[in-house]
């Protein structure tokens, strides 16, 4: 039995359906990602999901049970699903440990004591516990609503954009332990994003949305090595566009080896123009005939005058 089956599930905003014929299934544990350019319907069928938005046709099952939409219910959403909002919907006036409080009134009083202290540890927020939701940075209010949707253990979260406003490092040790917490607890995930690098980073499986429609459901392994068009190919890094005879090949910058073997037959001529240092690698850029390659690497490869390639087949 799947966690959720989403079944042709389609969306309107007024008069355009901003959600096509969508279909898809989420195991117990399973964490998807959706990604996309903005617009696509990411966050529209994140709320539907969630029994926040009316549907236009479709069906959507939590556990075979239907999800209702927000009028056929006293007050929209449904118990164990928890959304994330980019705007994160807190009480503004209480404090952070006050916000997670609210979503544990059913509890007993030692048990909610234990359950903020590690929501709080999850999200590096302790310290900031007796601070009004009013005092604490965005990047802090975006980690205390993932530790309010987390509070009375839903098995379900959906996470819009939830690490936009972390820095890169505060963003990796809070979205490495969370996604930990995730597998940990079995509980289901689907996060919305347009940075290829993060999905791949936390999904299981991938569903690629574009002006609506889910295009691909895929692996990250498969997404990045095995891109179905040149759009596709760079929401997970760069792709270089090599003049090859009459047509043109593709290959990522790490698609390279110095000398032939089984998989990098194609050689093409480079001729050196700068390096960019990117921390413990280098890019390089070179000219191959008319166009402009870029090829990453750990030592100095400024004197290569050809290199052999790894092609990526485009649809």
């Amino acid at each position: 039995m799947s966690l959720l089956s989403v079944e042709n599930l389609s969306v309107n905003y007024g008069n355009k359906t901003i959600v096509k014929k969508c279909s898809f299934a989420l195991g117990k544990g399973e964490i998807i990602v959706v990604l996309g350019a903005s617009g696509d319907g990411k966050t529209t069928l994140l709320k539907t999901i969630a029994g926040l938005l009316e549907r236009r046709h479709g069906n959507i099952y939590f556990e075979d049970e239907p999800v209702a939409d927000p009028s056929e219910q006293l007050v929209p959403g449904h118990p164990h699903i928890k959304l994330v909002n980019q705007d994160f919907n807190l009480d503004e006036f209480h404090t952070v440990e006050e916000n997670i409080r609210l979503r544990l009134l059913s509890f007993d009083e030692a048990y909610r004591a234990r359950r903020i202290n590690t929501l709080l540890r999850l999200t590096r927020l302790t310290k900031y516990r007796s601070k009004k939701a009013t005092e604490i940075s965005g990047g802090q209010r975006q980690r205390l609503a993932i530790a309010r949707a987390l509070a009375d253990e839903p098995e379900l979260v959906l996470l819009d954009e939830p690490f936009n406003q972390l820095d890169f490092q505060t963003k990796n040790k809070i979205a490495t332990h969370i996604r930990s917490y995730l597998k940990k607890n079995n509980i289901g995930a689907i996060m919305v994003t347009h940075n290829g690098v993060e999905a791949m980073e936390w999904a299981d499986r991938i569903l690629f949305m574009k002006n609506g429609k889910i295009v691909r459901d895929d692996t990250p392994s498969s997404f990045f090595n095995h891109p179905k068009s040149i759009e596709e190919a760079r929401f997970f890094g760069e792709i270089n566009k090599v003049q090859v005879g009459d047509g043109f090949v593709y290959f990522r910058p790490s698609f390279y080896a110095l000398k032939k073997d089984k998989e990098h037959q194609l050689k093409i001529p480079l001729q050196f123009e700068k390096i960019v240092q990117l921390g413990w690698y280098g890019a390089y850029y070179y000219k191959s005939g008319k166009t402009k390659v870029v090829l990453y690497s750990t030592s100095n490869i400024s004197e290569i005058n050809s290199v052999f390639i790894r092609r990526i087949y485009l649809e």
